[in-house]
Formats: structure tokens, C-alpha cells, sequence
């Protein structure tokens, strides 16, 4: 049986964790969350604090994969902390964010390119660029790492640079970059605040999904720092467009737009800036595609090869990517996007996925509790400081956020429940009838392949 190749360098599981954050969507998640707070010059110090909590995340998702590297990631260490059925059915409904992600980003990147290319049609695009992230993947890890090292660092550098500029024809003079909005209701300028805050999670959103590819990594001891470092491009290139644009246009201005990227653009630079930016999101966009079908296909290749899905889907090509895998997940990206861009119904999916995020969190957190006192012994090559009290306070702030949003949008959380019914009834009523069906038989411990 082949198995996946350790070919992965720090720098490939740093672009790719902050490629698999950095959507195009991300550019209406700030107007929405410059929005919550009424457009005040503030809202970057919501996303700034919504990246320190991520880095909470990023502690439990180190010592956790710390302790157990492999593919399966978060529903490995789930089962021995809370639960093979618990642990599968959040990995399912985990594993879809990143088809929402997708799609949503899909949707944006064809409204993006039909105002500079009206002439051709939003969905040739996201044929086409799907198809050019799926083609990629299916050369090999190594030619999808190179794809993802050239646009991120190029996206990251280029976004910063535009968004210095646009501040720089201000005077980099600020128009209240301390207020969080407010109203004649008491406390309104703090929930105004939290909820841009999980709004802003939203943004970080899928650093932490390079965890499955610890198979494929040099050295799976580097995945903590390449998730940090991820955190922190991210933060960097969104706090400075959040600022520009702020400074730049009314929020009202923005609020009823699609692409306000390419407004800053305009208003900034005039036609150069629009073009700019709308190459900006193109490859945005790429780095998202690319990265969803690297992380997401070894969720499902590691599902595959413990009997949760057919073994089918553990089916590795010569290239030592699981190509059944990478094709399915292609095809679903494909019509959920479709979906996505002819109903345009893309915001409940903003919602939706800051919630499972928050909670995704929350989980990890109380992963971390549970093991450190079942498994005390385990080593652990990262170790949270201070005992278990981190985990309990990102245990109580998470949970909160997540149910923070359903303030925001009612049918995120009716979705979330949806899905998670359907992830639940397959995990209870499915997956036992595949397991009896391909039992694993008992074979030698094989080496991991090394892809030259």
C-alpha cells in the first residue's frame, strides 16, 4: 500500500496556512465586520484581538497534533479525549467548511473578474480556476506546495504594499482608530465589538487546517511555528486593508458592495488600483483553492484509510496524492459553488463557518483538559504553559463567541444544526455497516515514502 511523501519545508506549511486563511472572501468579512461596529476607525482592533484568540487555538492544535501526527488530525486526537462518534461527527461537519469556504470564494472571485471582464461569464472563471487548482494538486504535494509558495508570498506582499500606499495618500492620519461604534442603547458600542470580533475569526479562519498534512511534513515538529507564522501574515495584511479602507470610504459606501477591494482600489489608485486589485484577489483566490484541495483530500484520504468512507477513497496515484479523493472534493467544490453564484446566497455561510470555527476551538480546548489527565505520560513536543488553565479560558471565551453569532445570523446556526444532524446520523448508522463490510486486515508497518 503506498503511502504519503515527507516532503513538506516550513516554509510550504507557512504559505499554505496563511493561503488557506487569506480568501477573497475575507474582503467582505471586513465590511461586515467594520459594519458591526458602525464603520468606526476601531474595527481593525477587532480583527487584531480576533487573532490573538485564534493564537489560543493554535496552542491547543499544537500540543494536540503534537501528540498524535498524522492525516486523521482533530478526529484522531477527538476519539481518545471524548469519543469515536463525537469525534467523526465534528470531523464530517469540520471537514465541509472548507466547501463553504470554497464555494463562497468562488462566488466573490466571479463577481470580482466579471466587473473587470464583463464579457465573459462568472462561472467560465470558476471553472477554470478550479480546474487549475484541482490539476495541480493532482501533480503531486510538491508542485501543489510550489503553486502555494508563489502566490501567497506574492499576494501577501503585494496587498501590504497597496495598503501602505492607499494610507500614505491620507497622510497615514487616522480618523478615529480607537472607537468601536456605540448607540443609545447601554453597552451597544461592546456587543457591537464582540461580534465584529467573531466576525473576525472568520478571517483566520483555516490556518489551522495545514494539521493534516503532518504525513507530509519534513518535520511535523515545525507545524506549530508555520501555524503562528500563518496567524500572523494574516493579521498583518488584514489589519492594514481593514485600515485603509476604513480611512479611505464610508462604511456605508462599502456595505452595498461586492468587491469593495476593488473600490479601494479605485479610489486609492484610480484604473491601476482597480487592476491591481483585482489581480490581488485572483490570486487570493488561488491560494485558497490550491490549499483547501491540499488539506481538505488527506481529511478524507485519512477517512478512507480507517474504513469511515470506502477504501477507494485511500487510493493514492503515483504522484502520492490521494487522486479519488482530490476529485470528488473537486466536484463537490464544483456544484456548491455553482449553487453559491446562481442563488448568491454566500453571507449565512460567513456565519456559519465563524461559528463552527469558535466551536471547533472550544472542542480543542477541552480536548486538551481531557488528556492531560488521561494521558499525562504521552509525550508532547509542544506544551501549553500554566497547566490546563489556557484551555479553560479559550474552553469559556469560544463557546461564548460561538453563540455570540447567533446574534448575527439566526440561519447560520439552523444550517450548522442541519449539517451536523446529517454528519451524525451517517457517523451512527453508516460508517459501522463500512467497517464491517472492508475490515482492515493486519499488515506490517510500512515506511513512509520519500518523493525525490
Amino acid at each position: 500500500m503506498a503511502v504519503l511523501s515527507r516532503v513538506l519545508a516550513l516554509r510550504t506549511l507557512t504559505s499554505t496556512s496563511a493561503g488557506l486563511a487569506f480568501s477573497c472572501v475575507n474582503f467582505l468579512a471586513c465590511v461586515q465586520l467594520a459594519q458591526a461596529v458602525g464603520g468606526a476607525g476601531g474595527a481593525w482592533i477587532a480583527l487584531l484581538t480576533a487573532g490573538l484568540l485564534c493564537s489560543l487555538g493554535a496552542f491547543y492544535f499544537s500540543e494536540l497534533n503534537g501528540m498524535y501526527p498524522s492525516a486523521a488530525a482533530l478526529r484522531l486526537w477527538m476519539n481518545r479525549a471524548v469519543g469515536e462518534t463525537f469525534a467523526l461527527t465534528v470531523t464530517f461537519l469540520y471537514l465541509s467548511t472548507i466547501l463553504w469556504v470554497i464555494a463562497a470564494d468562488t462566488f466573490v472571485l466571479a463577481v470580482t473578474t466579471q466587473a473587470g471582464v464583463p464579457a465573459v461569464p462568472g462561472l467560465v472563471w470558476i471553472f477554470l480556476f478550479l480546474g487549475a487548482a484541482l490539476a495541480a494538486n493532482l501533480r503531486g504535494v510538491k508542485i501543489a506546495g510550489l503553486l502555494q509558495d508563489a502566490t501567497t508570498f506574492t499576494l501577501l506582499g503585494t496587498m501590504a504594499l497597496v495598503s501602505l500606499a492607499a494610507l500614505a495618500r491620507r497622510g497615514f492620519h487616522l480618523a478615529a482608530p480607537f472607537s468601536f461604534g456605540g448607540g443609545p442603547v447601554p453597552l451597544a458600542g461592546p456587543l457591537h465589538f464582540l461580534q465584529a470580533v467573531a466576525v473576525g475569526i472568520f478571517i483566520y479562519m483555516g490556518f489551522e487546517w495545514i494539521t493534516p498534512l503532518a504525513e507530509e511534513s519534513k518535520d511535523h515538529r515545525r507545524l506549530p511555528t508555520a501555524m503562528f507564522l500563518g496567524l500572523t501574515l494574516v493579521g498583518g495584511g488584514f489589519i492594514l486593508f481593514t485600515l485603509a479602507e476604513t480611512n479611505l470610504l464610508p462604511a456605508s459606501g462599502l456595505a452595498g458592495s461586492l468587491v469593495p477591494q476593488l473600490l479601494v482600489g479605485r479610489t486609492a489608485f484610480g484604473d491601476f488600483g482597480f487592476w491591481l486589485m483585482l489581480a490581488v484577489s485572483v490570486v487570493t483566490a488561488l491560494t485558497t483553492f490550491n490549499g483547501g484541495f491540499v488539506t481538505a483530500s488527506r481529511f478524507i484520504y485519512a477517512c478512507g484509510r480507517e474504513r469511515s468512507l470506502p477504501p477507494v477513497f485511500s487510493r493514492l496515484n503515483r504522484h502520492f496524492v490521494p487522486d479519488f479523493a482530490l476529485l470528488v472534493l473537486g466536484g463537490a467544490s464544483l456544484v456548491l459553488a455553482v449553487l453559491v453564484y446562481l442563488t448568491g446566497e454566500y453571507t449565512f455561510l460567513l456565519g456559519a463557518g465563524a461559528a463552527l470555527e469558535a466551536f471547533i476551538y472550544a472542542v480543542a480546548a477541552w480536548c486538551v483538559i481531557c488528556l492531560r489527565r488521561r494521558e499525562p505520560q504521552t509525550p508532547r513536543p509542544f506544551r501549553i504553559w500554566g497547566g490546563t488553565v489556557v484551555p479553560w479560558i479559550g474552553l469559556v471565551i469560544f463557546t461564548l463567541l460561538s453563540l455570540l453569532v447567533a446574534t448575527v445570523n439566526p440561519w447560520s446556526v439552523l444550517f450548522l444544526l442541519g449539517l451536523g444532524a446529517l454528519s451524525a446520523y451517517y457517523c451512527l448508522k453508516v460508517v459501522p455497516g463500512l467497517r464491517q463490510k472492508y475490515a482492515l486486515p493486519r499488515r506490517r508497518r510500512q515506511p513512509v515514502a520519500t518523493e525525490k
